[in-house]
């Protein structure tokens, strides 16, 4: 193959590689203008999150010992990781961060979704399937976070063996979920769970990003025309690929700075102090401290409240997206968001207490009164649909095109020192240092991706609009 320069070069063997791969098609999307909002990026950041996951589950499947013993062995395991293996404690906390962010993450990604309208047709199995994925991920770090065996973990075991063994059939599932009962077997079960619900996760996945694909994205919730923006490949593709740089970097750098918390070592003849639930079990720990029917307050309210949440494509089909427009949707949800963050903070407030049924229900009285009334209102004016307005668009450079060049040399001056640091760090097996000076390198390098790919593809895009 013959080449008129090096950029001819490059050019066919990227084409080359999109040929073979069979992606033509993604190389020839639009995005449309709207969705270049961060609040559209929530989905893909949670995916980020899950690989991390992924990942870092590998690494530490190679050092964890999911058996309890005689003198709990899976929490000495993690111990040694975090003492021990060269950056196990970078490893570790980078799980546990990617964890609870990818469920930050994906409620915040939901809320996005509900709130706008998203779920509308011919969005609503897609809507279902990703409220299901959230409950899984909700499970996977449940049987997650159980298996550090500190006292933390220890309650979660018991707290879900005394909620399954008085459900329904629970006299079935127990011995499925929990064996004999022995810290041995319920490790070992706990580990196998959390493995399959992560290969889950991913096939459920991989379907939701399949039916967005299919479907494409839903149109501005205001009612207004899509506009296309600019190319998917290689101008969206790397932003994304920036962003990615970008936040993996950070999370190592939070992740050397301040390491995951590991609680006090379980063992049963010893008494530890209270542990409470993770904060996303928090609101329904809340309820299961008022003394009322354990399997009614983790099952049956939570899953009547979700179960509305899944149809409400159906029981609220307005014509409009807008919030404004959807009364029983825009209310239901900001009742039920409003309850959930009150119940958190009211059983992290109270560990170890019990929560008076009476105090529980005269606070959620008053929450959904003070959240209902002003949503009400503001529901009362539906907006008019309104379209895209035809505007005239006119080109200018801004500084980071203008000044790019230097940027970039700053960047990679920045990159470069930091990754020579790193590497020194490293070769005196000072591993958190290390991390720290690598997740800055990192973060260096996902901007200069941004950057250049901004002057170098997305000029003719940059626009800024007269009316």
């Amino acid at each position: 193959m013959s080449c008129e320069g090096r950029e001819s070069c490059a050019s066919r063997l990227i084409n080359w590689f999109i040929e073979r791969l069979g992606i033509r098609e993604f190389t020839e999307l639009k995005v449309y203008r709207h969705t270049l909002h961060p609040l559209y990026s929530l989905g893909g950041l949670t995916t980020l999150m899950f690989a991390m996951n992924a990942l870092t589950g590998v690494l530490l499947l190679m050092f964890y010992v999911p058996v309890f013993g005689e003198s709990n062995l899976a929490y000495d395991s993690i111990v040694r990781i975090m003492d021990e293996v060269a950056y196990g404690s970078v490893i570790r906390s980078l799980h546990n961060y990617s964890a609870n962010l990818m469920i930050i993450l994906s409620m915040l990604h939901f809320l996005r979704v509900y709130f706008m309208g998203a779920y509308k047709r011919p969005h609503e199995l897609t809507y279902v399937i990703g409220i299901l994925t959230g409950l899984l991920a909700i499970l996977c770090g449940v049987t997650g976070y159980s298996l550090r065996m500190d006292h933390i973990a220890a309650e979660a075991v018991r707290i879900g063996n005394t909620l399954v063994s008085t459900m329904p059939g629970g006299k079935w599932l127990t011995p499925l979920i929990y064996g004999t009962g022995t810290f041995d077997e319920i490790l070992g079960r706990y580990f196998g769970f959390h493995i399959l619900i992560a290969g889950l996760i991913a096939v459920l996945m991989l379907l939701h990003f399949l039916m967005v694909h299919v479907h494409h994205s839903s149109p501005p919730y205001d009612g207004s025309d899509p506009e296309p923006a600019i190319p998917f490949f290689p101008n969206h593709l790397l932003t994304e690929v920036a962003a990615i740089f970008v936040v993996l970097g950070s999370l190592i750098v939070l992740s050397a700075a301040f390491p995951a918390e590991l609680g006090q070592k379980f063992l049963p003849t010893e008494k530890l102090p209270v542990g409470q639930p993770e904060w996303y079990l928090m609101a329904v720990y809340s309820g299961i401290k008022t003394g009322v029917d354990p399997f009614l307050a983790f099952a049956v309210v939570p899953g009547i409240l979700l179960l509305v949440l899944a149809l409400m494509p159906w029981i609220d089909p307005a014509y409009s997206r807008h919030p404004r427009n959807r009364r029983i949707a825009t209310l239901y949800g900001s009742i039920l968001l409003g309850e959930f963050i009150v119940f958190t903070i009211y059983g992290i407030l109270t560990p170890g207490q019990e929560i008076p049924l009476i105090h529980a229900l005269a606070v959620a009285l008053v929450t959904a009164v003070a959240i209902g009334l002003p949503i009400a209102k503001y529901t009362s004016r539906p907006v008019p649909p309104r379209r895209a307005e035809n505007v005239k668009r006119v080109r200018h450079r801004p500084m980071i095109i203008e000044q790019g060049s230097y940027i970039l040399l700053i960047l990679m001056i920045v990159q470069a020192a930091a990754l020579a640091l790193g590497i020194n760090a490293h070769l005196q097996e000072i591993y958190t240092l290390a991390s720290l000076y690598f997740g800055i390198s990192i973060i260096a390098f996902g901007w200069v991706i941004f950057v250049a790919k901004v002057m170098m593809v997305d000029a003719p895009y940059i626009t800024r609009v007269l009316r």
